[in-house]
């Protein structure tokens, strides 16, 4: 009998035991919370990330992964695959470290600016020789005025990314050089340099904020003719006429398409004398005080000094 009490009592005492191990290893789980991953850096996150392909191959042709992968923050605009296509890149092949780094650098901020803190106007990016301007309206957030930013707030251990739907291309050319390149401009050109020379010398030399013009084309002028002939444009004795209606062509700052449902009422005109008022129903219009509503036809032409929109009417003050 004593042996078998002796065990019962061993039985229980190892039944304890192992009860206590059993809820010691519970409260050990239970203590256990969700461990989230660490969050990599920039280039970790891109190359995670299959639609990034494209531009993480960019970054590695240009040598700017080591920059990418440092202490930041930066905040980078992001083209997607689909974005390089757009763009007519469909092959890094022809590009070279050189040609790369100017466009990439431009798609990088430093600072983290994550989507709720996004203004418009002008933003200085890592390259220091191209700035991009920001238009944030009702339809969202867009860069250069064509540019879309479609996903946001990507986090990264050092920064986060805002995927764009377009490549950020640095304007290699002046209002008037762009204005020149453009055989359908070509009555345009030859108005600018009839007119007083301080329309061309503010047209090349546009100060920081840069200029906005709004460019009829060759029709556009064809018509105007109809009712002002060239000639009357022309004679020395109309010079300040001819200089007043293409001063109304241009608005100081650069205006994109993206910034015109933001804009109310009328906007000065380097023509001190006119304003300019837009209409968005129904597509973008700009309109002129004697000449009514004009179509933007081509918007958001970029240059090294302000933003150039095609416009299919003269605009009269």
């Amino acid at each position: 009998m004593k042996s078998l009490s002796r065990l019962n009592r061993l039985s229980m005492y190892f039944l304890t035991a192992a009860l206590a191990t059993t809820i010691v290893s519970c409260s050990d789980d239970d203590d256990d919370t969700p461990q989230t991953p660490a969050v990599g850096n920039i280039v970790a996150v891109a190359s995670g990330d299959s639609q990034f392909s494209t531009l993480v191959a960019a970054v590695t042709k240009a040598e700017l992964v080591t920059t990418l992968q440092g202490t930041g923050p930066f905040t980078v605009f992001a083209p997607n695959n689909a974005a390089f296509t757009k763009a007519g890149v469909t092959s890094l092949d022809g590009l070279t470290k050189d040609a790369l780094t100017p466009i990439l650098t431009s798609h990088v901020v430093s600072g983290e600016v994550k989507a709720a803190d996004v203004k418009s106007g002008t933003v200085k990016t890592v390259n220091a020789n191209n700035d991009i301007y920001v238009s944030k309206n009702a339809d969202g957030v867009f860069i250069n005025g064509n540019i879309k930013v479609i996903a946001t707030d990507v986090d990264a251990s050092n920064g986060v990314i805002h995927v764009i739907d377009n490549v950020i291309v640095p304007p290699t050319q002046s209002l008037v050089q762009v204005a020149q390149a453009n055989t359908d401009f070509s009555e345009l050109v030859s108005l600018v340099l009839a007119a007083d020379p301080a329309v061309a010398t503010a047209l090349s030399t546009a100060s920081a904020n840069g200029l906005t013009v709004f460019a009829p084309t060759n029709a556009a002028f064809t018509e105007l003719y109809k009712t002002t002939p060239k000639a009357t444009l022309l004679d020395p004795a109309n010079k300040t006429l001819l200089t007043n209606v293409l001063l109304y062509h241009v608005v100081p700052g650069r205006v994109f398409s993206t910034d015109l449902p933001n804009v109310t009422g009328e906007v000065a005109t380097a023509n001190r004398a006119g304003k300019l008022t837009f209409n968005l129903s129904g597509g973008a219009k700009v309109v002129g005080t004697a000449s009514g509503a004009s179509n933007i036809t081509t918007a958001n032409i970029l240059a090294t000094n302000g933003v150039v929109h095609v416009i299919d009417k003269v605009l009269m003050p």
